[in-house]
């Protein structure tokens, strides 16, 4: 909770417009090289991966498919707005219903009907209490580790902002975050610590900043919800070049800082 209610540090305006316009420069550099080449988003997940992966996850390099562990994220920010509405009483309840509502809106044919929505209602009972046993520890680790209630004005959970590159139609990033607060963006992690976190984390800065070009974003706060750890990445006018070299390295470009050693 410190880390996300705390002040952000005041940024130099000059300093910042500086960085963001040589962000944008470069971001556009970028999208017209790849004029003609298949649509390409960068998230999260291609900045891991350009740094090399997680390592010591066979799973990492492979092909994304629904899975209980691929799943529990999407049902369990679902089920957490449940919870702060006072639609459920407990992560439990509310990722049951989360679950039901699928299966409900593919019987009724609903417009909001998502391809893990069909993958939810054709899973057999023993897949669905896996993916059911790992949405609810998702959620309670969450819902617990967080004062809900002792927010300014309730967060926003689970929205993921997109921004698309005005050069070229090819080229989106995406700025994840779990918990959206006036001054901060929660990003729940995973897995094992790794050297691309900051990169990962100051993507969600970089996206922040390209959308909203006349406010400086709140920090990014990474949470290991195994280990309690937190990394923080601060809206400063490093966060928006590391954002930016992390894109070029997804890319394939020369992530001057940022290229692994071979």
């Amino acid at each position: 909770m410190d880390a996300l209610v705390a002040p952000v540090p005041a940024v130099d305006a000059t300093s910042w417009r500086a960085a963001l316009e040589e962000a944008k420069s470069k971001l556009a550099g970028l999208a017209v090289r790849r004029a003609g080449a298949i649509r390409f988003r960068v998230t999260d997940h291609e900045v891991r991966t350009a740094f090399g992966g997680e390592a010591g996850d066979p799973m990492a390099a492979e092909p994304f498919a629904w899975s209980a562990r691929n799943a529990r994220r999407s049902i369990g920010v679902a089920a957490v707005r449940q919870l702060i509405a006072g639609d459920a009483r407990s992560p439990l309840e509310a990722v049951r219903c989360r679950l039901s509502e699928s299966s409900r809106w593919v019987r009724e044919g609903s417009s909001s009907v998502s391809q893990l929505d069909r993958w939810i209602d054709g899973l057999p009972p023993a897949g669905l209490a896996a993916v059911g046993a790992e949405a609810v520890t998702w959620v309670t680790r969450l819902w617990c580790a967080l004062d809900w209630f002792a927010f300014g004005a309730p967060p926003v959970v689970g929205r993921d902002h997109w921004w698309d590159s005005p050069h070229s139609a090819l080229l989106a990033l995406r700025g994840r975050a779990d918990v959206r607060t006036a001054n901060s963006h929660l990003v729940v992690l995973s897995g094992p610590r790794r050297d691309s976190v900051r990169a990962e984390l100051a993507l969600v800065t970089l996206v922040e900043a390209l959308r909203f070009r006349s406010d400086v974003p709140g920090r990014v706060v990474g949470w290991w919800p195994d280990s309690g750890h937190l990394v923080r990445v601060e809206p400063e006018p490093a966060a928006l070049t590391l954002g930016t070299e992390a894109v070029e390295l997804a890319l394939g470009g020369a992530g001057t800082s940022l290229r692994p050693a071979a």
